[in-house]
């Protein structure tokens, strides 16, 4: 009897030295979370102090107004990295984007001293961005209750026409490339075409919602009443760099989220043969029309199908000959081509100014040729880890609600698609578009824009995660 109540006593020792063990490998593993999640916040601060250094190496001048920027900069870093962090959210995405932020921040006051655009950089328009992602991630979690309702994919769809309708009237061109994608308002200049990219979230999002439960054949009606008005609204305006990336996301939307079946294969290459036999129509149509146009003989439909066909002719001839007219369509390529020869790892010394639309459209090459080819694959990397975290958020939102998974799928492409597009178009790999690099290029309306997705994909990152809680109930 003394001999049981001792094993039993020494069983007793044993379950609680295990629950103890237990409960300091539970502490330890805590402990290496936290330090995890709080590197993602240093690791942005430490780059943002690096940048300052670099800059004073390059321009002492972009230097002292980084100083400027870096307060506002540190304090979005903290603030903004501790609540995700508190909440459970994607620690990696927003080291990403804080990381984009601070060297596009950096790019362009270094832009401002060497290529002297049009416009400068404003910190204020920086803060302002910020703010109104904010108050946009706020206003979203209210604005995702009127998505559930059917009429919403009607609304987006009268939206998007009427962006459209009015950059048809009162849109103006301020760059001067034949694109009405802007409209003045006051002193202001705003991009509207970028908010042709929110209604399409919100559209898809409708379309996919389990309250409304549209079937297949509705879903395809719907969805291709909704291309074809961006495509002619693109067409009237004449911006069919966006367009294309909105061409993608309706392709990949309903391939990844519409059920299996023939109708889905059908269509989808369906839409593959138009777009080729498009392009092919479109050649034929410009090698036929050409005569006419150098001799001045066009007719009233020649003349309205000809800036389309001159322009898609051009995109696609110098990429593929980058040397046909290094004085016009190919001069801004040319010059991003000896820019990326002069950069090396490190970026070149002697300040090449010779880059056209730095501030924007070939922002990517000016990174490379300040900073160095291995600045541009860091941030080819980040933007990989951006697609990683998003792609991830999305499948993982699959399980619980098709219509967040379409939300957060199409805000991750809508910032890495054009990114890779307009990377690929500035090292002439693919055609160029003329399209602003999320992060990097200038222009309030576009990043504002970058922020309100980066920012709804962190909130959206905050609920899938859900605390573990251990429980030991002592029997």
């Amino acid at each position: 009897m003394e001999r049981a109540i001792i094993l039993e006593h020494s069983g007793r020792n044993d379950n609680l030295l295990s629950m103890k063990i237990f409960v300091k490998d539970d502490r330890e593993q805590d402990t290496e979370e936290e330090t995890s999640g709080t590197r993602y916040i240093i690791i942005p601060i430490l780059i943002q102090l690096l940048m300052a250094l670099l800059l004073f190496l390059r321009s002492r001048t972009a230097a002292l107004n980084y100083l400027y920027a870096l307060i506002p900069l540190l304090f979005a870093t903290s603030f903004i990295g501790s609540y995700v962090y508190n909440r459970n959210g994607d620690m990696k995405l927003f080291s990403s984007a804080a990381i984009l932020t601070t060297i596009g921040t950096a790019l362009q006051l270094l832009i401002d001293q060497i290529y002297d655009p049009i416009t400068s950089f404003s910190t204020i328009k920086l803060i302002v961005s910020f703010v109104v992602a904010i108050v946009f991630v706020m206003f979203y979690t209210l604005f995702r209750k009127l998505l559930n309702k059917s009429m919403m994919v009607y609304v987006m769809m009268v939206i998007t026409a009427a962006i459209y309708t009015i950059l048809l009237i009162s849109g103006s061109d301020p760059n001067g490339y034949g694109t009405s994608a802007w409209i003045r308002i006051g002193g202001i200049t705003v991009q509207l075409t970028d908010f042709t990219k929110v209604a399409s979230i919100m559209f898809y999002s409708a379309l996919f919602s389990s309250k409304t439960s549209h079937d297949d054949n509705q879903i395809l009606v719907l969805s291709s009443i909704f291309f074809v008005i961006n495509f002619i609204g693109s067409l009237l305006i004449k911006e069919l760099g966006s367009f294309f990336i909105l061409y993608f996301l309706h392709l990949s939307i309903l391939y990844i989220f519409m059920n299996k079946g023939k109708k889905k294969k059908l269509y989808l290459l369906f839409i593959f043969f138009i777009t080729v036999g498009a392009l092919f129509l479109a050649f034929m149509l410009y090698k036929l029309i050409l005569p006419s146009h150098d001799a001045g003989t066009m007719n009233t439909v020649t003349k309205a199908l000809w800036p389309f066909l001159n322009k898609i002719h051009q995109r696609f001839s110098v990429t593929a000959n980058i040397n046909a007219d290094p004085y016009g369509a190919g001069y801004q390529l040319l010059q991003g081509k000896k820019a990326l020869w002069m950069a090396g790892w490190f970026g070149n010394t002697v300040n090449f100014h010779a880059i056209p639309v730095a501030e924007s459209d070939m922002a990517y090459i000016a990174l490379v040729n300040a900073f160095g080819h291995i600045f541009g694959f860091f941030v080819i990397f980040l933007f990989l880890r951006i697609m990683l975290s998003g792609s991830e958020l999305s499948r993982k939102k699959m399980k619980e609600e098709k219509q967040d998974a379409v939300v957060a799928y199409a805000s991750t492409i809508l910032i890495v698609m054009q990114a890779m597009i307009v990377i690929l178009g500035s090292c002439n790999i693919i055609p160029f578009t003329g399209l602003p690099i999320p992060f990097l290029s200038r222009g309030g309306t576009y990043l504002t824009l970058t922020f309100c997705l980066t920012g709804l994909l962190l909130h959206m990152s905050e609920e899938y995660e859900d605390e573990e809680e251990d429980e030991y109930v002592d029997e």
